[in-house]
Formats: C-alpha cells, structure tokens, sequence
C-alpha cells in the first residue's frame, strides 16, 4: 500500500498542480477601460478671474493668480510663479488695498509656493470657503503679495484695484 502511495503522489500532484492552472489561466479576462465621464456640471470650473502679478525686485518673479468659482461658498484660488529658485518657499497672502499702499495685516493668509514649480506648495488650488467671495471679488480692495522671507518678490492688485487680465463671461 506505502509503495503505491508513493508512486501515485507525484501523478497526483502534478495532476491538480495542472488542473489549477488551467482553470486560472484560462478564465477570460476581459480589461475594461475606466469610466472618466462625470456627472452632469461635475468636475468642471468655468467661471474664472485672472490677476497679474508683477515683479517687484530684480529677481523678476512674475505670475499670475486666478480665483475659480466653485460654488456659493468655496473659492478657488490658484497661483503660478515664474522664475521661482527651486528649493525656495515663498508665502502668499491677500492684503487690503492697493499694492503701493502702507503695509497691514494679511486679509487671508494663502498656502506656500514652492519655487520650483511656481504653485502652491500643498494642492493645485487653496480653497477660500467664504460664502460670496467670488461674486464680491470685484469690489473687494485688495493685492496679493507674494514674498521670500519678509522681502516682496511678486505683488498685483486685486478686486475693486484692477480689472483683470483674463476671466469667463
């Protein structure tokens, strides 16, 4: 009984080893593309104001920071820098009045700018979540600065300030 034990083990083995096999390979696989279609009015930001941003030292950083209105309440809010020092962070912020105006407290304080990249250093967009910003954006009076340490490198104004460069109808 030992021998034909030991002699059918390795017929056995090799049998559902195969088995297995051809069940696992042969089922159909069949590769299905992902669904990237969004609802109706989702995943879409039309409704945009544009701000230049001038240099305002010799190291020419300039930009622009464009204000997204996603809906009643949230304003999103994107920065591009250029000519930005990689490995340098610069902070942004929306001050009152005009850029020639007597420095003040920020009005809303904006995420870092990585300068490598010339955006925001954390996410694509820094969300303003104050209801009717963006709808009060025209007279808001105001200027975004943009500084490395407490030297301005970039600043625009804003709102009520300036017409901006770029926005939907």
């Amino acid at each position: 009984m030992k021998t034909y034990i030991s002699k059918i083990t390795p017929k056995l083995f090799s049998l559902i080893t195969m088995t297995l096999f051809a069940l696992l390979s042969s089922c159909e696989q069949q590769d299905y593309p992902p669904n990237l279609s969004t609802a109706p009015g989702g995943g879409t930001v039309s409704t945009y104001k544009a701000y230049t941003l001038a240099a305002a030292n010799t190291e020419n950083i300039y930009g622009r920071i464009v204000f997204y209105k996603y809906n009643k309440t949230i304003t999103l809010v994107q920065m591009g820098l250029y000519n930005g020092a990689e490995g340098s962070s610069y902070t942004a912020a929306i001050f009152p009045g005009k850029v020639t105006a007597a420095p003040a407290a920020a009005l809303k304080v904006l995420d870092t700018v990585a300068g490598a990249t010339g955006a925001f250093a954390t996410s694509k967009y820094f969300s303003i979540n104050e209801e009717g910003f963006f709808d009060k954006l025209d007279a808001y009076n105001a200027n975004v600065t943009v500084k490395l340490g407490a030297v301005t490198v970039a600043a625009g104004n804003i709102g009520a300030n300036a017409a901006p460069v770029a926005e939907s109808k």
